[in-house]
């Protein structure tokens, strides 16, 4: 009997709340429009860094779980250096093999020379025929480098140790690069030139599954042989050692491996590191402190979206009890309790407010779905906990705002509440 009074009592404050709306559509959605932007903000915002995470861990644990990335600086590569750290020397790819002897714990070292764009004065354009990439980045790495970051071939093979020694003019194109030249045909046992040097191509990189923001750089990476890359592109000075750990002893290479490049680079035992180490975890963890301020600010914004909407609420509530005095007078009088006219009134303002969070749900999957669809990389689904998050901070918000006019329902007087007119 308790469960059926209870809906029953949802059931009736429901009709009513939708009947307000059908009666007054305009002020009832100026009315939870506030909730509805603010539901939209968090939704859509919150379903974009969660996709984007997810990808970005994708990306960085494609390099290898277990692998520790070794660079003369902090950051991306390929962005601009700070002041002080451009005064760093470059690590020397000759490092690579007294630091895999030396560590205890490190099974492996690859090397990646970052090829300036341009080189020589020359701009790093590939082409083959009347086909032309120019937004290429071209690496220069170790034949053992696609083993240690797993990376995946969808034709051909990796370099040998014979053509890094002898600088062979040999390449391996990304996927992006492979379909600007060679469109969908294969790339594999063809020539291309880049920067009017002509190149074999040996390998075709499968097209990476991970992204930041709905683009994988390394689609559009062109990798030679590291012999290669130092005879032609003298200017090419960043190198970026990955090195891989023993199964299960990847903290223990991390410790190794910094006091290995301390000796190595020849440091005082008072001086600071001059070289930067990082894991995928530690990246992806500095991707959740930045996502977590955005994710605040976020919050804070959608707050004040909820807090406008609620003062809307209230208003059309404080507008519906006044409309309604007769029929509060007429149901106190007939025996209702204060209690079921405050509880009716509550749940009526929720399921006002919670009709716009349905909304604004609904409206940021549309939105998600439709950045999804521009860009395929950048999956923007809503997830289930942001979904019922949304929707349990619009009906608290219904609550909140409608607990003044039901409370003034509630204590009004029977008799004088029907003689209102």
């Amino acid at each position: 009997m308790i469960g059926r009074g209870w809906g029953v009592l949802v059931a009736e404050s429901a009709r009513l709340a939708f009947g307000s709306i059908r009666a007054q559509p305009l002020r009832s959605t100026l009315a939870v429009a506030g909730v509805v932007i603010g539901i939209v903000t968090v939704t859509l915002v919150t379903s974009i860094l969660a996709g984007a995470r997810n990808q970005v861990a994708l990306l960085f644990r494609e390099f290898g779980s277990d692998n520790i990335f070794a660079y003369h600086r902090r950051g991306d590569p390929y962005t601009p250096a700070t002041q002080a750290e451009a005064q760093r020397r470059p690590l020397d790819p000759a490092l690579a093999e007294p630091l895999a002897r030396l560590g205890e714990h490190i099974r492996d070292v690859a090397v990646m020379l970052i090829v300036p764009t341009v080189s020589g004065g020359r701009p790093l354009v590939a082409r083959s025929g009347g086909a032309e990439a120019d937004r290429v980045l071209v690496e220069g790495v170790t034949a053992n480098y696609l083993e240690v970051v797993a990376e995946e071939l969808a034709a051909g093979r990796p370099f040998t140790r014979v053509e890094e020694r002898s600088g062979a003019r040999v390449a391996i194109l990304g996927a992006n690069v492979a379909e600007a030249l060679f469109g969908r045909g294969r790339a594999v046992g063809r020539e291309m030139r880049l920067a009017g040097v002509r190149f074999f191509v040996v390998g075709e990189a499968a097209p990476r599954k991970g992204a930041f923001f709905g683009e994988n750089r390394q689609d559009n990476v062109i990798q030679v042989p590291l012999g290669t890359a130092r005879r032609l592109y003298p200017d090419a000075e960043a190198a970026v050692f990955y090195i891989r750990a023993e199964p299960e002893r990847r903290d223990l290479a991390v410790a190794e491996s910094e006091a290995i490049l301390r000796r190595l680079r020849r440091l005082a035992p008072d001086a600071p590191n001059d070289f930067h180490l990082s894991t995928a975890d530690q990246i992806i963890a500095q991707f959740d402190r930045l996502s977590g301020l955005i994710g605040a600010v976020t919050v804070l914004l959608a707050a004040v979206s909820l807090a406008i909407g609620g003062l809307g609420v209230a208003n059309v509530m404080i507008i519906s009890v006044t409309e309604r005095t007769r029929e509060i007078g007429l149901r106190r009088a007939i025996g209702a309790r204060r209690r079921e006219v405050l509880r009716q009134f509550l749940l009526e303002a929720a399921m006002l407010s919670l009709a716009g969070g349905l909304v604004g749900v609904a409206v940021a999957a549309a939105l998600g779905a439709l950045l999804t669809l521009v860009a395929p990389g950048l999956a923007a689904a809503p997830p289930v906990w942001a979904v019922v998050g949304g929707v349990a901070a619009s009906f608290v918000t219904g609550l909140v705002a409608g607990f003044g006019p039901a409370r003034h329902a509630a204590a009004l007087d029977p008799v004088e509440a029907l003689r209102y007119e």
